[in-house]
């Protein structure tokens, strides 16, 4: 009789470990699953990028703004190997010794289909002061320097985010800029301002830009105005010895990028304010070089802006979400597992497929819905369905509604601890890792009186294990 006890008891204890490893085999099965609705998240936000690209594309594109720059052709001359010499023109480009730019950038949101996007519209004024340009550094002869077509240029990503004509007003002239190709070749596209030199020379100091600009020789002020539309980031250049930037918008999450971060800023939710000042010191290249003397990654490599940062959308959200689906597919097995092992009810695992099919199922409605509802009501609405689901198969499978409650509960400060989650971008690490403690922690406490070699609840605050009292606490017998 007590073999057949002990044969019926190791009986019993290798079907529960054999339980356990088919448990963790399905836990494996449903990584496929997971896997395939976390590709479906990448393409669904893939498909968002290009349309939002193609909209911001067409509204004006990311906005860099290359300006402004005094560019003065000269002749050069080159001594062949044969003895001739060549001559053709060359470009100098030279840099404003102060450059201002202030203005607001006003947010926007545009349709395509079932994808929204936002865009700017900004309005900038530039002004700064110019010196006197100096080519003797080169040893440029002075006959050799076309003062006549000097220009002043500001290139630009897209010439499309333009959406007003732009004049430059320089020491009290009015000058229109016009259309032309990209003169440092940073971009296709340029507006440019001629500048006649000489006349200029002859009328500086007329001007009312300021008491201190006008009045001193070889000194020259300016300003014009921009109207820019543009999509996800404004960028500058700091190309004056000194560059002051000020922004405005009602945006409020920004992400300040680039070479330089804002030297004062100001965030909250009616938008924020920022304000850089760059030297030149602060960047790779000087204030003046002729033409291919200046690589231009290393202009590129000192723009600074903003990006308008949309915080975790709604496809990040979802995708975050699935990484902790394999946890969420645990949850109601376990419960099955421990009502299985307290009761002596078998549950099949077919059931627990079926319960892990429910929990993916959740993932999939929420990425689906939240394409045409906010993610919040979309989260609201697939969790309860899903924990709705489960606690009425729960409850006849494990014959009683009383532990179908049991379920129900874990799984809903489940989905609320994942919800916390997702809406903190800055604690979602901590939250996580928090949030896996006390689920251990609640496991390790339901568990800590079954004995799992005769798998059944302790009696008398004791078990055996391997046949050995003294394991568990108790005295052997003399």
């Amino acid at each position: 009789m007590k073999k057949l006890k002990s044969s019926i008891q190791e009986s019993r204890n290798w079907s529960t470990v054999l339980k356990m490893v088919l448990i963790g085999v399905l836990l494996l099965v449903f990584l496929i699953p997971l896997q395939m609705i976390r590709a479906l998240v990448e393409e669904r936000n893939m498909t968002r990028l290009e349309a939002e690209g193609e909209i911001i594309g067409m509204w004006g594109g990311e906005q860099i703004i290359a300006g402004p720059m005094l560019v003065v052709p000269y002749l050069k001359r080159v001594k062949l190997e044969d003895g001739k010499l060549e001559e053709y023109v060359e470009q100098a480009y030279f840099l404003p010794d102060t450059v201002g730019i202030s203005g607001s950038v006003d947010t926007d949101k545009r349709n395509r289909g079932i994808y929204e996007v936002t865009v700017y519209t900004a309005d900038l004024q530039v002004t700064g002061i110019f010196s006197q340009p100096d080519l003797g550094e080169w040893r440029i002869a002075e006959e050799d320097v076309f003062w006549q077509d000097a220009a002043l240029i500001v290139e630009l990503p897209d010439m499309r985010g333009l959406q007003e004509r732009v004049t430059l007003w320089w020491d009290s002239r009015d000058i229109p800029f016009s259309a032309g190709q990209g003169e440092v070749g940073l971009y296709s596209g340029e507006i440019r301002a001629p500048l006649d030199w000489e006349s200029v020379q002859q009328s500086s100091g007329s001007g009312a830009f300021g008491d201190e600009v006008s009045e001193t020789p070889g000194i020259y002020g300016f300003s014009f105005n921009l109207h820019l539309q543009g999509g996800r980031s404004l960028s500058f250049m700091p190309l004056g010895e000194e560059t002051r930037v000020r922004l405005t918008s009602p945006w409020s999450s920004p992400s300040f990028n680039g070479a330089f971060l804002p030297s004062e800023r100001s965030l909250g939710d009616e938008g924020f304010e920022a304000d850089w000042y760059v030297l030149s010191l602060n960047r790779g290249y000087g204030q003046q070089w002729l033409r291919g003397e200046v690589e231009t990654d290393a202009l590129l490599d000192s723009v600074f802006g903003v990006e308008l940062m949309i915080p975790v959308d709604t496809y990040l959200k979802s995708l975050r979400s699935v990484k902790y689906g394999i946890l969420f597919v645990l949850l109601p097995f376990l419960i099955f597992f421990l009502f299985e092992v307290a009761s002596g009810r078998r549950v099949h695992p077919f059931q627990y497929l079926l319960a892990g099919l429910a929990v993916c199922l959740f993932y999939l409605l929420l990425v689906s819905v939240s394409e045409h509802l906010s993610f919040d009501w979309t989260y609201l609405l697939a969790s309860l369905a899903t924990i709705a689901l489960i606690t009425f198969y729960s409850s006849a499978v494990l014959a009683a509604w009383r532990r179908a409650w049991a379920m129900a509960l874990v799984l809903a400060a489940s989905y609320l601890f994942l919800y916390v989650a997702l809406k903190s971008e800055d604690f979602a690490l901590l939250i996580g890792s928090l949030g896996l403690f006390v689920i251990l922690t609640g496991v390790m406490v339901l568990t800590r009186r079954i004995d799992w070699y005769s798998v059944g609840p302790r009696r008398n605050g004791a078990s055996k294990v391997n046949g050995d009292p003294s394991i568990a606490g108790e005295k052997p017998s003399p």
